[in-house]
């Protein structure tokens, strides 16, 4: 999980200024977002791929699951919190709070389906609703604040009169 983490972590460096000079992305929220995706990916893809994933997959889509790490309370935080500075960096990097959230949510419903390729690792329609949340919250926030520095150009703006 390290390595994959620091491979991501090196790629979002790399992949920085191209996407913003391409996108027109805010630079430092855009980093911060290539960041926290990369410590999101690094800490949700599996580890390893091994038989048996149509199985898993059944089981997930029920809620059978094999293996859960701690679901109380905690666990649940957790998945909402990591994701928090995803959805807010997302959406002042991108002006565009709410495609970032749908986006963050598809992305880790495609994590959650990939889990089942690793024995080890759990697919829990929880975690992906989790993890949408916190995408989202974090895309609400960062629209929030972009509202506020809009709001606060247009109090600045000289009038014409």
């Amino acid at each position: 999980m390290a390595a994959l983490v620091a491979l991501l972590v090196a790629a979002a460096l790399v992949v920085r200024r191209p996407l913003v000079r391409q996108t027109g992305w805010a630079g430092r929220p855009a980093l911060l977002l290539l960041l926290a995706a990369a410590l999101c990916l690094g800490l949700t893809l599996p580890d390893q791929v091994v038989a048996g994933a149509p199985g898993r997959l059944g089981d997930c889509a029920t809620g059978r699951g094999t293996r859960h790490l701690a679901d109380g309370p905690g666990h649940q935080a957790v998945n909402v919190l990591l994701w928090l500075p995803l959805g807010l960096s997302g959406a002042l990097a991108t002006r565009r709070p709410f495609v970032v959230a749908a986006a963050a949510s598809a992305t880790w419903f495609a994590v959650e389906l990939v889990q089942t390729l690793d024995p080890v690792r759990m697919c829990n329609p929880v975690d992906w609703l989790n993890n949408s949340l916190g995408s989202l919250a974090g895309a609400l926030i960062g629209y929030a604040v972009l509202r506020h520095r809009s709001a606060g150009r247009e109090r600045h703006r000289p009038s014409l009169s």
